[in-house]
This record gives C-alpha cells, structure tokens and sequence, in this order.
C-alpha cells in the first residue's frame, strides 16, 4: 500500500481554451488566495478530485461541475497536514500530531497499533477512515469532519482486498482464530464446513461482498458483525 502524503508545493492545472479542466485525477486550487485567482475556470468535469481553499468552496460551486468525485475544503488558518490518496500510518504518528494543525485525510487511510490519544488539533475526513477499535475514542474525540465513512476494525484482523478464495485447508493452517475485513470479493469454497469456519474465524466485517455455498450463509450472516456489503450463495 503507498503512502502518499503529500510534499510538493500546491501548483495549477491551466484549463484548455474554453476554461474546462478535464480528465485528471486530482485537481489542486490551494493556491488560489482570491476568487479573481480561479476567474479563468468556467467548469470542470472528469476529475477525481478537487482540493480547494476553504474560504473558496463558495466560489468553486458557482462553476460548471459534473463527473467529480470529490471536492475537498482545506482550511486556511493555522498549519494544515494532507494525506492524499491510500495512505499507512500508525498510532505513533497520530500521537506524536502538532496540536496546533489540522489533519486532511482525502481518500483512504489505514491507522494500526494502538492509539491512546490523537495530538492533532482535529482530524477531518474525506473519504475512508479504517482504524483500530481500541483507538475509536481517541480518535472520534478530534473527528471533526466526515464526508464519507470510518471503520473501527478488530486487532489483528486479515483484510482481503481484489478477490480471493477460501478453502478449507488456508482455516486449517491458521494458528489462532482470526477476525477477517472483507473490503473486495471473497469466496469460501465448498469444501468449507460450519464447525471448521466457526473455530478459526471469529468476526467478519464486510465492506465488499461475500460468496459461500447456501448451508453456509447463514453463519456467514451470524459471524459479519458489520456490514456494508452483500452475502450471496454460491450457485
């Protein structure tokens, strides 16, 4: 997984003629500092995302907008830190967070070990928020903003993202029971029985979907403790 903090200094992306900007993935205004700095935008369209001085968001919505992910107010005032794009960071970094900046989080980021306290001012989300659940208080204390969604997942757990198959002989092989973060497609093959899928996986938190044969849905159902996805029987 990248981690793409952002470093580089904010630049334009200079519309064509007609005063369009189109067809790129992330579209960076923050160095805008008046609304006569983005008189030359008439619309924008086919973009990802759009980052935009807050003071400015006013301005931006008067402009010819469609097929745009995201828009993303950054606030002007005091020191602000971004994470752009799919980002890793730990406990440890939160903690160690300037208490007088904000942190910006537009797209997906995965927070691990622990985390007893957050030493930003604020966090403000655009996107997902995938954290530990033993950080949820520490972390909801300095939530100030959400636009999208955050997970608090179980310790340990295994996360499979794309698609993957499940078969009897990978549960066998676990050591220990495992919680599993379904956020792609996962399918638990045939040769899967009840009593071998209740003793080695203890939860599932589902953000993607679920294949299983039909006798084993229903603990399928019983072990996804959240769920932001679908279970489907195996035809």
């Amino acid at each position: 997984m990248a981690n793409e903090e952002e470093t580089t200094e904010p630049g334009a992306v200079e519309p064509d003629a007609f005063g369009v900007i189109h067809d790129v993935g992330m579209l960076d205004l923050r160095y805008a500092k008046v609304p006569e700095d983005l008189a030359h935008i008439r619309a924008i369209r086919d973009v990802g995302l759009v980052l935009v001085p807050e003071h400015l968001a006013g301005v931006l919505a008067g402009l010819s907008i469609s097929d745009v992910g995201g828009v993303v107010p950054i606030p002007q005032d005091g020191e602000v830190k971004c994470l752009i794009g799919q980002a890793r960071i730990t406990g440890a970094m939160l903690e160690a967070g300037n208490p007088e900046a904000i942190l910006v989080i537009a797209g997906q980021a995965f927070i691990t070990g622990d985390v007893k306290r957050v030493g930003y001012k604020e966090i403000r989300v655009f996107g997902q928020l995938f954290a530990p659940r033993s950080g949820e208080a520490a972390i909801s204390a300095k939530l100030a903003q959400l636009n999208g969604q955050n997970f608090f997942l179980p310790s340990d757990a295994r996360t499979f993202m794309g698609e993957e198959t499940v078969g009897k002989e990978f549960l066998e092989l676990l050591e220990a029971p495992i919680a599993l973060v379904v956020m792609g497609s996962l399918t638990f093959g045939s040769d899967v029985t009840r009593e071998l899928l209740r003793s080695k996986v203890t939860e599932i938190v589902l953000m993607g979907s679920i294949q299983a044969p039909a006798d084993l849905v229903p603990l399928v159902q019983v072990l996804t403790k959240e769920k932001m996805g679908q279970i489907n029987a195996l035809e």
